[in-house]
């Protein structure tokens, strides 16, 4: 779908007044994908599921743990992570949903490496299924309600997954990651309110799906922690940036990661690193980091032995940055 064909389904030039091409000036999103009305969170996390896993080459029966991490699901209960074991075959996995916003696969990615390092599981299938265009507001009431809505405009839907297990060559892994938060600014960022006393007054249901954003408070007090969260993860690591081969950031829009790493006494070598799909496949939430590196590995510019740097953050908030051998 093209942000031009979003604008005239929101009505932005013709409801608010603002010229053609705005929403792509501001946001840096030329198109994001969107899956079938009829797709759940799983399916898509199951595709991608069975790519990682016949990538791999690890039998689904082997694998201890199903993590799924989407912000969407299937349904409030049982765990959509059982969808995903049943629908990929590992079927005597113990199966569990976590979810932290955009960062729920990275913090899965933590989960999964934390249990197999304490020797509760020895792989862990970690995915994702995101549905996110079911968050949009098409019909934002005035100018600051658009506003608010901007951030859901980019939103794409997809899968991602990573297969987790140990490696006995101590060159290549995970290396380090550092997570910091601050929950105190949780009302920057809200999806799926919920509405237990009574109806929603503009759906009329007990949940209201649409992401509502302040997104240039989000932006500052994002990366009000980035620069510490860098900071440690590469000084534990021992590594400086002109080492990185290749850097992967969570993009919410085009101008978020470009303005945000100009900030950075660093930011200048990680933008040349950095791998981006923001421009072609919008905000892809919980599965940002997974695209961006499939697309990598087939270009060849992530490959073994690569120095990586991952970059990460989330409504909530909180930022993850982690350092990985390929």
């Amino acid at each position: 779908m093209t942000t031009a064909e979003v604008e005239e389904r929101v009505g932005i030039c013709e409801r608010f007044g603002l010229e053609r091409g705005w929403l792509e000036h501001v946001s840096g999103v030329r198109t994001r994908r969107w899956a079938d009305p009829e797709t759940l969170p799983s399916e898509l996390a199951v595709a991608a599921a069975r790519q990682a896993l016949e990538a791999a080459d690890v039998d689904p029966g082997l694998i201890d743990v199903v993590l799924f991490t989407g912000i969407t699901r299937d349904f409030y209960e049982p765990a959509t992570a059982n969808v995903v074991a049943d629908g990929v075959g590992a079927h005597h996995a113990r199966a569990l949903d976590l979810g932290n916003a955009c960062n729920g696969l990275l913090d899965g990615l933590d989960v999964a490496n934390l249990m197999i390092r304490a020797g509760h599981a020895r792989r862990v299938l970690v995915a994702t299924g995101e549905r996110a265009s079911v968050s949009i507001n098409w019909k934002p009431t005035s100018r600051e309600e658009l506003m608010r809505s901007i951030a859901g405009l980019l939103l794409s839907d997809g899968g991602g997954a990573f297969v987790v297990e140990a490696t006995d060559d101590p060159e290549r892994g995970l290396r380090e990651r550092t997570f910091l938060a601050d929950p105190s600014k949780w009302r920057l960022a809200l999806g799926g309110r919920s509405h237990p006393a009574e109806p929603c007054p503009r759906c009329d249901g007990v949940v209201d799906p649409r992401f509502s954003c302040d997104g240039v408070r989000l932006f500052s007090a994002v990366f009000a922690l980035v620069p510490a969260a860098l900071e440690e993860v590469m000084t534990r690591t021992g590594w400086t940036y002109s080492e990185l081969d290749v850097a992967f950031c969570h993009e919410a829009s085009g101008r978020y990661a470009e303005t945000g790493l100009a900030r950075l006494p660093e930011g200048r070598t990680i933008a040349t690193k950095l791998w981006s799909t923001v421009e072609r496949l919008g905000n892809t939430t919980t599965l940002s980091i997974p695209a961006a590196m499939v697309e990598a590995q087939a270009a060849g510019a992530l490959a073994p032995g690569a120095k990586v740097l991952v970059l990460s953050s989330c409504a909530g908030i909180s930022v993850a940055a982690l350092t990985l051998v390929w």
